[in-house]
């Protein structure tokens, strides 16, 4: 199993979904996890003995977690250090993270770097810039890693699928390797590799494979094709960034209407609660007669500078129409999904946003969420305003 690079796109864009909706569920307050450790200016410290017999989440600057967890945990840091056993499975982002326990579940990581001292029951899922899997540490199932640097000396039960700059294996793989290299990467197989399936890798160049490591059924070797028609990735690679862009500065906006517009925005909110249909409409009559009313003001002298601003208000109120809709959807998630009694209106607009962002990057759909986004908000926003103004029936 090679990777392709439309392939990597999707998997960094998926990892990097995750990592923003596992930082903005847990960010709010750490009292959310029924939290009884001990916490100064965001370095949080959860002593052994401690015992979680429900889904644990927690986020801070520094994590020290030594309690025992009886069923899934979620964490979100700079620094996280895990040294209490998990009996569910561990989802974690983070800077610098150290996992030195046991985890009977699967583990999913993002970090910038990972060590992994302990066991893993499950399988293990990796986005880092550099990870390691130091000697003592044995994985039950599956290691997938997407990143730069990889060293691999615990034992892994099955198989290892990996797409990264450089490689280094010196631990025993029950499966096969499956591995793509950088170009100008190394792929490095110290004396006590034992691989008892296959080798199968895409690298500039073929392996460095030290006397003593083991290969015991077939090595197939791809030779990395030089990239001749750049242009592609290029413009690949440039949406990437404005979508990344785009999803921040409505970040931006969103804060500015959560801070500056809280009694505005309440009556949207309610607005979005009902009669969707009908709020639905009234969007896509907005959409469709304004541009037309702005084109026939604009033709007189006397309304050109008034068409001027109405449009401009026009295009500020199609902008920020998805906001409501990304703090409603936001808000329903966490009351509803994750009982949160009252969800922060911050954290639920930046959920909702990253949500609608990547539903709007899906291939056939994303159009059709753009719209339903659009209509939904833009309806929703005009009819609140058409209140406050008195345009009732009059």
């Amino acid at each position: 199993m090679i990777f392709k690079r439309e392939q990597l796109l999707k998997i960094f864009i998926f990892c990097s979904m995750l990592v923003v909706v596992i930082i903005f569920l847990t960010l709010p307050t750490a009292s959310q996890a029924n939290f009884d450790g001990k916490e100064t200016s965001g370095n949080i410290y959860i002593p052994a003995g401690m015992v979680y017999n429900n889904v644990f989440y927690l986020a801070g600057q520094n994590l020290n977690i030594n309690a025992i967890m009886k069923d899934d945990v979620y964490l979100a840091g700079a620094n996280i250090n895990i040294s209490g056993p998990i009996e569910g499975d561990l989802m974690v982002a983070g800077s610098n993270v150290v996992i030195n326990s046991e985890i009977k579940g699967d583990l999913r990581v993002a970090a910038g770097y990972v060590t992994i001292n302990g066991k893993v029951g499950g399988n293990v899922t990796i986005l880092s810039g550099v990870v390691t899997l130091s000697k003592n540490a044995e994985v039950g199932k599956s290691v997938i890693f997407l990143g730069g640097n990889g060293e691999f000396y615990g034992k892994i039960n099955k198989n290892l699928y990996a797409t990264a700059g450089n490689i280094v294996l010196n631990n025993e793989i029950l499966g096969s390797a499956y591995l793509a290299i950088g170009t100008e990467g190394d792929l490095i197989l110290q004396p006590e590799t034992n691989i008892h399936g296959n080798l199968e890798y895409t690298a500039g160049k073929t392996a460095q494979i030290i006397s003593g490591a083991k290969i015991q059924n077939e090595e197939k070797f791809t030779q990395a094709q030089p990239q001749t028609k750049s242009q592609p990735h290029k413009a690949k690679g440039l949406g990437l960034v404005l979508w990344l862009a785009g999803l921040l500065g409505s970040i931006i906006v969103g804060l500015v209407v959560v801070f500056v517009f809280k009694v505005q925005t309440a009556k949207i909110l309610k607005q979005l609660e009902s009669k969707v249909a009908l709020t639905i409409l009234t969007g896509l009559i907005c959409l469709v007669v304004t541009p037309v009313a702005l084109i026939i003001l604009a033709v007189t002298i006397i309304g050109f500078p008034l068409a001027l601003i109405l449009g401009a208000l026009f295009m500020v109120a199609l902008y920020i129409s998805r906001i409501f809709i990304a703090l409603y959807l936001g808000k329903l998630i966490l009351t509803r999904i994750f009982k949160q009694k009252e969800a922060s209106a911050v954290w639920a607009m930046i959920l909702g946003l990253s949500l609608i962002y990547l539903l709007c990057w899906l291939p056939f759909l994303g159009w059709l969420v753009k719209l339903a986004v659009l209509l939904w908000g833009l309806g929703a926003l005009m009819a609140v305003v058409r209140k406050e103004l008195n345009l009732g029936n009059n």
